[in-house]
């Protein structure tokens, strides 16, 4: 029997398909996980793309990276480049207005060296992490990185200076020798003329900053050549390569208060000028010299009793007294000021008053003030303040407002009057007579001075003749003395017995005639007038008894 075939159809789609199929689920759904978790696209401007590579430059976070340059293009206005780069979802947070963006590149200045770590892997763009502030897709990016690492605790300050000094990023702000902080940078005001800085403090010194601190400046070595000498400043080793600041609290200051972030403070000239600068109140006066001002310098002391009390505002103000200096008589207006604090006083209003009424009545007797040579080798002048006896009350005087204290000429001036006064009392003296007279006794002191001369040597010839015949007419006798004495005894003349006997007689003549003498020697008149003393009772000696 005979079975017929069975035709079944087969299916129009291969199960091979399904590989690619589930490749295209697959693929459609890492892109869409890829799209639903990437992070937003940012704009960043740069003022140029040097070193910055499309898909290869990162953006970091604290050396994580967190995106990637995806393009870059030229601005509209073609001063600059912008940079587009996609930022991880993970760190979209941190994209607010108080992002700062910069590019780390090799770095090397005078004040710096940063950067070096990407000389193999690249520049790469840093991103600070802050997630405070409102979300922003756009961003100008700083010029170089920030001085203060984003985060670092610390203080925020706003120091403003009109010196000549320039502080740049980098320089650094020490206190007693430490290194404390940094300048961080630096903006000139055309309208005020004057340098505003941003820096930074670290902790913990940022609790020494007080709304009574001080900044001045220390910046390499500073040669001041004062009334009172040479002074030489000096800061750390880092301040005399380039320039630097340091701070503190003035003598008799208190502490104060803490400041809050981004306070204002003013950076002085040097610690005396930081120091001086707590006192505001100040009372004005005039000078007015009628002599030689050289030596003498704006901010020199004001001294009263050899303790500073205010100091020089300026010299020869213009419009101070009219006239000009060419005028013979023509007096240079010096403007001093006294300051109560220095006094002992309340630094206000009332301690200014008290000042004010204390010098009036001084200026009405006899306070006067006179310049004096602080060093002979700088020659800097100060002014002095002294009471001096004698001299004429005179009436209380003003210009343009200002008391006038009455002036006495200086120590040098009066030297100077004095040998003046000198040389005309010698010009007037008869100078020709007198030198003639003068020649006159020289000549006959010099004859005189033969004359003794001469008389000195006939003297010298005579003493030596006197002497050497003296010497020899004694020595002739002594011999002939001797020669006779010899003769007569080698001839029989007198004996050893008989010298004996004649020397023994002499000495019994001499022990007679001791009474005598010793008579005389008591009451040499004895000889003349009689003696009315009683006879010298003389001890008899005991009578022997007969056995």
């Amino acid at each position: 029997m005979t079975e017929d075939a069975h035709v079944a159809s087969t299916s129009r789609v291969s199960k091979i398909w399904l590989v690619p199929l589930a490749a295209v689920i697959i693929g459609a759904w890492m892109v869409f996980y890829q799209w639903s978790n990437q992070g937003p696209m940012i704009t960043i401007e740069l003022p140029s793309a040097n070193g910055i590579e499309v898909n290869k430059t990162p953006v970091k976070v604290r050396d994580l990276d967190v995106g990637q340059v995806k393009k870059i293009s030229l601005k509209p206005d073609l001063n600059g480049v912008l940079v587009e780069a996609r930022i991880d979802a993970s760190a979209s947070h941190l994209l607010t207005e108080n992002t700062e963006f910069w590019v780390v590149a090799p770095r090397i200045s005078f004040s710096e060296v940063s950067g070096l770590n990407t000389l193999f892997s690249g520049s790469y763009i840093a991103m600070s992490a802050d997630d405070s502030g409102d979300e922003q897709l756009n961003f100008v990016a700083l010029t170089r990185p920030p001085v203060t690492p984003p985060g670092t605790p610390g203080l925020h300050v706003t120091l403003k200076s009109d010196d000549a000094f320039a502080y740049k990023s980098g320089d650094p702000i020490i206190y007693k020798g430490f290194k404390v902080g940094e300048f961080e940078d630096a903006v000139f005001d055309i309208n005020d003329r004057v340098v505003y800085y941003d820096a930074f403090i670290e902790a913990p010194y940022h609790r020494l900053i007080t709304e009574n601190t001080r900044f001045w400046n220390v910046s390499g070595i500073r040669f001041r050549l004062e009334s009172s000498g040479i002074t030489v400043e000096t800061g750390s080793l880092e301040t005399l390569l380039a320039n630097g600041i340091t701070f503190g609290i003035p003598e008799g200051v208190s502490d104060g208060k803490q400041v809050s972030e981004n306070a204002n403070f003013t950076i002085y000239e040097d610690a005396s000028a930081a120091a001086n600068a707590r006192y505001e109140i100040a009372a004005s006066y005039m000078l007015m010299i009628e002599e030689s001002v050289r030596g003498l310098k704006v901010g020199a002391p004001v001294e009263y009793r050899g303790l500073e009390i205010g100091q020089v505002e300026a010299i020869n103000a213009i419009d101070s007294v009219r006239g000009n200096v060419m005028q013979e008589d023509y007096p240079i207006p010096v403007l001093i000021s006294i300051y109560p604090g220095k006094v002992h006083q309340k630094d206000n209003q009332a301690g200014l008053e008290i000042v004010k009424a204390t010098m009036n009545n001084w200026l009405s007797s006899d306070l006067r003030a006179s310049l004096r040579m602080g060093n002979i080798l700088t020659g800097g002048l100060y002014v002095d303040l002294q009471h001096i006896e004698g001299v004429d009350p005179q009436p209380l005087r003003q210009v343009n407002g200002i008391d006038v204290i009455p002036t006495i000429s200086n120590e040098f001036t009066q030297l100077t009057q004095k040998a003046d006064a000198i040389l005309d009392k010698i010009n007037a003296l008869p100078l020709n007579d007198m030198v003639d007279q003068v020649a006159v006794a020289v000549t006959q002191m010099k004859v005189a001075a033969e004359s003794v001369e001469n008389a000195g040597d006939d003297f010298d010839a005579l003493i030596a003749d006197i002497d050497a015949k003296a010497l020899n007419t004694n020595l002739n006798q002594m011999l002939e003395n001797l020669n006779k004495l010899v003769r007569n005894y080698s001839e029989g003349g007198l004996s050893s017995n008989e010298i004996k006997q004649t020397v023994d007689a002499m000495q019994d003549t001499m022990r007679n005639l001791q009474p005598l003498l010793l008579q005389l020697n008591q009451a040499p008149n004895s000889l003349i007038f009689t003696d009315n003393r009683e006879q010298e009772l003389q001890p008899k000696a005991a009578k022997k008894e007969n056995k």
